[in-house]
């Protein structure tokens, strides 16, 4: 997955990007609430100036596994609860409705693995394995002389 930004802010190891929200974007809906343009922190390299284009890659794979570790962990444990809580009044011998200690048991491991993911969430963005990378940069310079010779 590839999109194409502008450089709005330059910091000492990252620098800001501004996209503009692309079709892909807006058949998710996941952001149906953001404005037009969306900012995004990437990895600073070379020479990038305020203004300069960049195209910035996240690749598939990638973008499968962070949607695998945010949905698919926290559904697991969900159903994780769900089973054994509805078997569980019956092996500990407790009163009550298996189906109120089911729901119950699923919403709580489901609720802590959402609470494991935030609170485990500054390490996997260090780790740099779900960062997006710019692969290509267009100079403002460059894109101003182009049309200039036009």
């Amino acid at each position: 997955m590839q999109e194409s930004g502008t450089i709005m802010e330059i910091k000492e190891r990252t620098m800001v990007v501004e996209f503009e929200r692309s079709s892909m974007c807006e058949k998710c809906g996941a952001c149906e609430r953001a404005q037009q343009a969306m900012l995004m922190e990437v990895e600073r390299i070379g020479d990038a100036s305020l203004g300069d284009r960049v195209q910035v890659e996240l690749p598939e794979r990638t973008v499968l596994r962070a949607a695998l570790t945010a949905y698919g962990v926290p559904l697991v444990a969900l159903l994780i609860g769900l089973v054994i809580g509805y078997f569980l009044p019956g092996w500990a011998r407790l009163p009550g409705n298996p189906d109120l200690y089911a729901v119950a048991l699923g919403a709580l491991l489901a609720a802590g693995a959402f609470l494991t993911l935030h609170l485990t969430e500054h390490k996997r963005r260090q780790s740099g394995r779900y960062a997006p990378k710019v692969v290509q940069i267009e100079r403002l310079c460059q894109t101003a002389q182009r049309e200039n010779m036009e």
